[in-house]
């Protein structure tokens, strides 16, 4: 008697089996992706974030895989590649700098940057460091004496060289740089430099230049970075992001903002919380309709989705109690 109930057992989890496959058709499971989204959209409606999750557990995924997770040598390796290929993409050639950015866009960050006090008071923190004001001297002294030696003929500049004596030209390059120093320090902290009148026309020469700029071709950009340029500043970047994860201000900052976005957003549901960050319901299913298919038929062409549903649903038919109610 046992036999034959679990026969018919055995015959009732086939059905299933089969009723569930067909139901996971990839030629017709668009309908039933749109009815199983549907009804957890409308569950999604009565659950709120912090019935769900909480900010601990958030805050340890985040955690696990921002800080703990040792990443992989071969993300360096990928980003090489990747630049490579964009870098010398023919559509480099077929756009202009100005295509991409746009000048309002440029002259929307421009006047945030010479609104912040943070430009100015730079500006002032430059004229107080002695370290940068060298620099800056340092430049403009090499400046100088490139353009004296490109526009000083070279028969004039041997002949200054023979009646001067060295230590008479070692004393003209400390005075110059001293001055040079005294009149860079003078500069940048003469309370003029950051008058309006001043800012409003370097923003104007700003947008000149930029007007220039836009009109080349982003291939000239090649000229200012290459492939490996860009390659080596994203491998000090991702050596620097590896370091500075492991970091105390790090972890508190990544808290602050975890708990920062439960605060906002603890008692919104789930379905709110999904528009609120722009994601629609026909994007949803679009996306659904797009991977759906082809996943469950490379399942059903292999095997997988007979076996999986087999996994899950013969154990019950196997069970006294499921047996005991086909004897019924």
């Amino acid at each position: 008697m046992t036999a034959n109930k679990q026969e018919k057992a055995n015959r009732l989890l086939e059905a299933l089996i089969a009723h569930l496959s067909e139901s996971l058709d990839p030629d017709r499971v668009d309908d039933w992706l749109e009815q199983e989204l549907d009804a957890l959209l409308a569950q999604a409606d009565t659950v709120r974030l912090n019935e769900a999750v909480t900010a601990e557990q958030i805050g340890v995924t985040v955690r696990k895989y921002a800080v703990q997770m040792e990443l992989g040598g071969g993300i360096p390796e990928l980003v090489g590649e990747m630049v490579d290929r964009l870098y010398n993409h023919g559509i480099q050639g077929e756009r202009r700098v100005g295509e991409l950015v746009d000048e309002s866009t440029v002259a929307a960050l421009v006047d945030k940057v010479l609104e912040i006090p943070l430009s100015r008071r730079g500006v002032g923190w430059l004229s107080s460091n002695p370290v940068l004001l060298a620099l800056l001297a340092g430049g403009a002294h090499l400046g100088l004496k490139t353009w004296l030696h490109q526009g000083i003929p070279e028969s004039l500049r041997g002949l200054v060289g023979r009646r001067l004596p060295p230590r008479w030209r070692a004393s003209l390059e400390m005075r110059l740089q001293e001055w040079l120093l005294e009149r860079t320090e003078a500069l940048l902290s003469d309370p003029w430099l950051y008058s309006d009148d001043n800012l409003g026309e370097l923003r104007e020469l700003v947008l000149v230049a930029w007007q220039d700029f836009a009109e080349r071709p982003v291939t000239e950009l090649r000229e200012l970075l290459s492939s490996e340029d860009i390659q080596e500043l994203f491998v000090i970047g991702y050596d620097f992001w590896r370091e500075f994860r492991h970091s105390d201000y790090f972890a508190t900052m990544l808290d602050t903002g975890i708990n920062a976005f439960f605060e906002k957003y603890g008692d919104t549901t789930l379905r709110d919380l999904i528009d609120e960050v722009g994601i629609a319901r026909d994007d949803l299913l679009d996306d659904a309709r797009r991977f759906a298919p082809p996943v469950l038929r490379l399942l059903r062409e292999r095997g997988l989705l007979d076996a999986w549903l087999r996994r899950h649903l013969a154990p019950f038919f196997e069970k006294p109690e499921t047996l005991a109610i086909l004897d019924q």
